[in-house]
């Protein structure tokens, strides 16, 4: 159970350094990895997801203020979802959109917090 709640965490922090990173990064990981912009949000929902299950195995492993930006995180995202934000999910979105900078801010928090949590080692941008 220790490795699934390592394994977890690492794969949320994963997702906040994508989420952290300056827009070149994202799109460059974006072309690099051939895949659209919007998978830097499906791939924090697919962690995001199973944080919550974590959670209920571990109580008190993620803070309150973690959880709380988590969520934060999600709530941003999912506004810019849908087709009537197609815009968003470009390369001139990720660099203009100023929602993005909103999520970018918050992932920062989380990432600062997942490493203060010292249970996983918080990758560099480079390294995904």
């Amino acid at each position: 159970m220790i490795a699934d709640v390592s394994v977890c965490l690492s794969r949320l922090a994963e997702a906040l350094v994508l989420l952290a990173a300056p827009a070149e990064l994202q799109h460059d990981w974006c072309v690099r990895c051939t895949l659209p912009e919007d998978e830097l949000a499906l791939n924090f929902d697919d962690v995001y997801q199973t944080v919550w299950m974590v959670d209920e195995q571990w109580p008190g492993l993620l803070t309150a203020e973690v959880k709380a930006v988590l969520d934060g995180i999600d709530r941003g995202l999912q506004a810019m979802s849908g087709e009537e934000h197609a815009e968003v999910w470009t390369c001139e979105g990720l660099m203009s959109d100023p929602r993005w900078e909103q999520v970018r801010i918050l992932a920062r928090r989380a990432v600062a917090g997942i490493a203060e949590l010292g249970v996983v080692p918080v990758p560099d941008i480079a390294s995904l």
